[in-house]
């Protein structure tokens, strides 16, 4: 028998994680494919084009996790009850930071959620948290060894780009690095977190320092664009600008200002960088203690063998989409997801 190497010799082979912003993949199949339908003349825009791709992302890269997070119905409720404008821009039906859907948006979510199940996909979804968070969460306590990509549409996810994080931007089908990001953003990409608390977020409603915005920060502060910098640092900074320009007669900014005395016109008031930091600094993402316990479990825990590539291709016919795909196409359309099976049954083994 071969003797397996103790500890110290074994070589520590790196792992490749795929996290997958949920609700963004498929908002963008869902409502990107109004006019897919089947024979039948039932829409499946939302199931086919979040299938398809991930199973592009699948195909691109070996990964041995695939993870999908999902925002639950409360989802936005934890940063509501810090901030209560939390998404109230998002228009009139939303209700401490949720919002109703549409009946057959859900219905092809929970198909979708059914198909992933076979598919050896781990997911999870949770009332209160949302999918930023736990993406965070397992890029915060990654292992050393793993190497995670993260697909979205948000931005916010971007502040957890380092060396061994990259981000796929759905709607640029772009991979994002340490190397190439200042190719698409304007600043550092450590400084993601720090440009959202100074100058708010409107896709979500935040507020930041009034008659800031991201072009008058860097021109007052060009620093953020070539490296780290910290909150403090743009404060202590703005003292010395609006000192200086007193001692040459000048009129003093007003801007620089409301950043030294956090001034904001939201309902943060004197705590705008308080409340903002904890709104959007994914450092520190907001978890239940349930939320955490279920997470962890989701990373460590073996799938269960009651699962069946066979299934998918049932659901597939009945669902139409194998007239969309074609008599050549369908035969292979699940080879990404047969590969990641195989690697996650081996996991299995190791891991029972």
């Amino acid at each position: 028998m071969k003797r397996r190497p103790p500890k110290h010799e074994r070589v520590v082979q790196s792992k490749n994680v795929l996290l997958v912003d949920g609700n963004a993949l498929y908002k963008r199949g869902f409502m990107g494919a109004k006019n897919e339908y089947n024979r039948h003349g039932q829409h499946i825009g939302g199931i086919y084009q979040f299938i398809t791709v991930l199973r592009k992302l699948i195909d691109e890269n070996l990964y041995h996790k695939v993870f999908v997070f999902w925002d639950g119905e409360f989802s936005g409720k934890l940063r509501w009850e810090i901030y209560k404008d939390y998404k109230s821009g998002r228009g009139k039906d939303y209700v401490n930071g949720t919002k109703p859907e549409d009946l057959e948006e859900v219905a092809q979510r929970g198909t979708v959620f059914n198909y992933l199940e076979e598919l050896y996909i781990r997911q999870l979804v949770d009332e209160k948290v949302e999918a930023d968070d736990f993406i965070a969460y397992i890029c915060n306590t990654k292992k050393q060894n793993e190497k995670i990509t993260i697909a979205t549409s948000d931005r916010d996810l971007c502040q957890l780009v380092n060396d061994e994080v990259r981000m796929y931007l759905l709607d640029l089908k772009k991979y994002i690095t340490t190397d190439n990001f200042k190719n698409y953003f304007k600043y550092h990409y450590e400084n993601v977190a720090l440009v959202k608390i100074l100058t708010g977020d409107v896709s979500d409603s935040i507020k930041g320092v009034k008659r800031l915005g991201e072009e008058t920060l860097i021109k007052l502060f060009p620093e953020i664009t070539y490296k780290k910098v910290k909150l403090n640092d743009i404060i202590e900074k703005a003292k010395k600008l609006q000192e200086s320009r007193l001692a040459e007669n000048k009129k003093p900014l007003a801007v620089l200002t409301n950043i030294i005395n956090g001034i904001t016109d939201g309902i943060q008031g004197d705590k705008l960088y308080n409340i903002n930091e904890k709104l959007v600094d994914l450092k520190t993402p907001l978890l239940t203690d349930s939320a955490i316990n279920n997470v962890k479990e989701l990373i460590d825990t073996p799938l269960s063998d009651d699962r069946s590539i066979k299934n998918v291709y049932r659901m597939l016919k009945n669902d139409g989409i194998d007239s969309i795909l074609g008599e050549n196409r369908y035969e292979n359309y699940l080879l990404p997801f047969k590969k990641l099976i195989e690697r996650e049954k081996k996991n299995n083994e190791i891991l029972s």
